[in-house]
């Protein structure tokens, strides 16, 4: 009777795994995201079964943290937080005004400000311009890459930019100038280097990450008073 009550729920769980998979499908980045997430991490897992180097792999799930020094990297992470508002909201709000409307300006606005924020964000987290440095370019050609990427986006956006309070976003890119400024002058002295560069990138992030909530809420609450109208 127990084998029987068994395969009386078969029909039950098929059902489930029929409705889980149908919902999982029906965005398709999720299911193309999660299985190239699970290719990697099963090929790493492989890597590191050959080669013998299980403790690689653990590193690169190490946390960092110092026991004797909790607050060790506290503002980093608070920067690496206010990187990631914006690009997100951004993304975001791209996202709801492009069904309506995706070629309006504010759509547009958006989407170029979540991949040039993603870009910098991405930049940072994983030193990317100190990586290509080594590699032999020079920073200062980096630098007036990305300088130019500013300039064109603000050449490209500024009728936009000027219906917004937009000081927020002109104080922290020359927030992020002065910090990447300092990055290659090597002071000497480790307060003022901190200070110089991390302490005005934190101000930077905090003014982008209110200015971009600010815009986008806006224009979210535009998007529904429309929809209302309609």
């Amino acid at each position: 009777m127990k084998h029987l009550h068994l395969f009386d729920q078969i029909p039950k769980l098929s059902n489930s795994l029929e409705l889980f998979k149908k919902h999982f499908f029906r965005v398709r980045f999720l299911a193309a995201f999660n299985i190239l997430t699970v290719l990697i991490l099963g090929w790493l897992s492989v890597y590191a079964k050959l080669n013998n180097q299980g403790d690689g792999v653990e590193r690169l799930f190490s946390d960092p943290f110092n026991f004797w020094f909790p607050y060790e990297g506290i503002l980093t992470g608070v920067s690496e937080i206010l990187w990631c508002t914006p690009v997100a909201i951004c993304a975001f709000t791209f996202g709801v005004l492009r069904q309506k409307n995706p070629r309006s300006r504010a759509a547009i606005f958006l989407f170029f400000s979540a991949l040039l924020l993603g870009v910098f964000f991405l930049d940072d987290r994983f030193r990317m311009t100190l990586i290509i440095s080594r590699l032999g370019i020079s920073k200062k050609l980096i630098y007036l890459c990305y300088g130019s990427a500013v300039f064109l986006y603000g050449v490209k956006f500024w009728r936009y930019m000027k219906t917004t309070p937009y000081l927020p976003l002109v104080a922290a890119f020359l927030l992020f100038a002065i910090s990447r400024f300092e990055d290659m002058l090597n002071l000497q002295s480790q307060g003022v280097h901190a200070m110089l560069e991390d302490g005005t990138k934190l101000l930077a992030l905090l003014n982008l990450a209110l200015y971009f909530w600010h815009v986008c809420h806006q224009e979210v609450g535009r998007h529904l008073q429309r929809s209302e109208d309609r």
